[in-house]
């Protein structure tokens, strides 16, 4: 299941994102509201997360995107459709994807070198 994102689908998840984020961002400005704003965004999240079931494509960077705009604080920014279009540019383009390879690979390589062995604990 890791398909490409086609331009239909991208679409798809833009239009959901912009709205998503503008309703947290005019919401947002009330004061005193943060939960009634997160309750109106997950649909929206559900929404997505749907489509990029159904569509098949590897979603992992969407859903963190989705996770990351359900914090109280940053759901004023447009993290949702940064995301979707930030996924969009690295599939589409073959030497950033790679260069994110490489990076998640770096990034677990030193993860893992921290962790300490059963024998030093």
């Amino acid at each position: 299941m890791n398909n490409k994102m086609s331009l239909t689908v991208f679409i798809f998840l833009l239009i959901t994102c912009i709205i998503k984020d503008a309703l947290e961002i005019f919401l947002g400005l009330i004061p005193g509201i943060n939960l009634f704003v997160w309750i109106v965004s997950i649909p929206f999240v559900a929404y997505i997360f749907i489509i990029v079931l159904i569509s098949g494509i590897r979603g992992t960077w969407l859903l963190v995107g989705q996770i990351l705009d359900l914090i109280p604080l940053a759901s004023i920014l447009p993290i949702a459709t940064l995301t979707v279009i930030l996924c969009y540019v690295i599939e589409k383009s073959p030497i950033l994807k790679e260069k994110m390879q490489k990076a998640i690979k770096a990034i677990k390589a030193s993860a893992l070198s921290k962790v300490p062995s059963k024998a030093t604990v």
